[in-house]
């Protein structure tokens, strides 16, 4: 294997340009680093296509740092294939001396070359000079005008705000979407007014972009363009708007979204749960109590959250059904609520699930032996007791100490007494049957 290694690496000065090729080809790769500096010499070969197999050949070889500095070259090479490659290879690297490079293929004659330094760059912190990121908003291909966005919007610069904003009314879908993102991260209140006029833009892309920029940024006076988008005939517009209300608290948002708990797509009637624990009126409960049967497993768990926010004791019942649900998430919500939400009268199902796989449940059935201290407790946290779980073995062997002070029932005192002190009782039993025996 090693000698037909060495013969590829011998064809790399082939005088033919289709057996050198082939031999970048071939040590793509193979593991051989006795290839790097053999490959790393093609890179100034005469044809395109060598340097552009050895190129890809190297990168499988070595670490980019390693041959940055030949990364840097090539990302002027005059063959625009080599300059993408090298431009998308550079910002793999974190290496500063990337970014200048990058910086200069902005203006490449070739938009591949120009979406992917623009790209690239967005990995990197924001610099001081963007310009050249701001120009490429006006850029004649409408996906680098998108990725100008995006790199703008991950630096998070307020420089560019005004110029975003400007992209917001672009003919290309995929930029007035970018650039929504893009203001979102900026946090520009000016943005707020054109933002609130693309929730009605004929594309649905950009009316759920829109919906999720003035959600990050957070002013209320969006609230109620956003609330009239919870009826919206578009059931991912309607998804959106639902998901911006968990966010946003209105009560003149309650009845669309009492209406959007009927709504055929299930993350709607997951959020709009979610947002009515804090956008509901007085019957707001009642409704989202029948909630806890719907069909998806997201939709009983946010009910039964809601349910906990609005502290609506009288669902304790249907909660406490949802100890055995199907599903570990309900099964949580549902043991968390009755803790948080019931009287000590309803902690004791509870204690089925001691033994439940899930490390929240086990600390919610904790904390409510704990608060129930009785005889009703003693099983459960002994079974969580022999579980061995460190970090509650000692709080457990407290609480059970605790229940045998209170309780005047010897059968439970004395389960309690083999449970935490077995040898003492081993010891008795033995020693009264040595007095027994002849």
């Amino acid at each position: 294997m090693e000698r037909d290694l060495g013969r590829l690496v011998e064809e790399l000065n082939d005088e033919d340009s289709e057996v050198r090729i082939h031999a970048c080809q071939s040590l793509k790769d193979s593991g051989y680093s006795e290839a790097i500096e053999p490959l790393k010499s093609m890179l100034e070969d005469e044809n395109k296509w060598v340097r552009r197999y050895a190129t890809e050949a190297l990168l499988t070889l070595t670490s980019t740092e390693d041959i940055i500095d030949q990364l840097i070259h090539l990302s002027d090479d005059n063959d625009s294939w080599v300059r993408c490659y090298a431009s998308e290879s550079l910002a793999q690297s974190a290496d500063p001396k990337s970014i200048q490079p990058l910086m200069a293929r902005l203006t490449d004659q070739d938009y591949h070359v120009r979406l992917t330094a623009c790209r690239g760059l967005a990995k990197f912190e924001a610099q001081d000079d963007i310009d050249p990121v701001i120009n490429l908003l006006q850029d004649e291909n409408q996906w680098v005008r998108r990725h100008a966005c995006s790199t703008l919007g991950h630096w998070k610069s307020e420089v560019a705000s005004d110029q975003l904003i400007q992209m917001l009314s672009d003919d290309s879908v995929y930029v007035r979407s970018a650039a929504c993102q893009a203001l979102a991260s900026t946090s520009s209140t000016q943005a707020i007014l054109p933002l609130i006029t693309l929730l009605n833009d004929e594309d649905v892309t950009v009316c759920t972009s829109a919906i999720e920029a003035l959600t990050k940024i957070g002013d209320t006076s969006a609230v109620e363009a956003i609330i009239e988008k919870l009826n919206d005939e578009n059931p991912s517009v309607r998804l959106a708007a639902c998901r911006a209300m968990t966010v946003f608290s209105d009560t003149r948002a309650c009845d669309p979204l009492l209406s959007c708990l009927n709504d055929d797509n299930h993350l709607t009637r997951q959020y709009a749960c979610q947002a009515l624990a804090t956008s509901g009126n007085g019957h707001t409960a009642e409704v989202l109590e029948d909630k806890l049967n719907d069909e998806m497993a997201g939709v009983r768990a946010s009910a039964c959250q809601s349910l906990l926010e609005l502290q609506y004791n009288q669902a304790t019942n249907s909660i406490s059904a949802l100890l055995q649900d199907e599903d570990i998430s309900v099964r949580r919500s549902a043991c968390k609520s009755i803790l948080y939400l019931g009287e000590k009268e309803s902690l004791p199902p509870l204690g089925q699930l001691a033994n439940e796989e899930d490390w929240w449940i086990r600390q919610y059935v904790f904390k409510a032996m704990a608060k129930l201290r009785n005889y009703q407790a003693v099983e459960p946290l002994i079974t969580m007791l022999l579980a061995k779980e460190d970090h509650l073995q000692q709080r457990i062997k407290d609480v059970l100490v605790d229940i045998q002070d209170r309780v005047d029932d010897e059968e439970t005192k004395n389960r309690i007494e083999e449970t935490l002190n077995p040898s003492e009782i081993s010891s008795t039993t033995t020693e009264g049957n040595s007095h027994t025996n002849p």
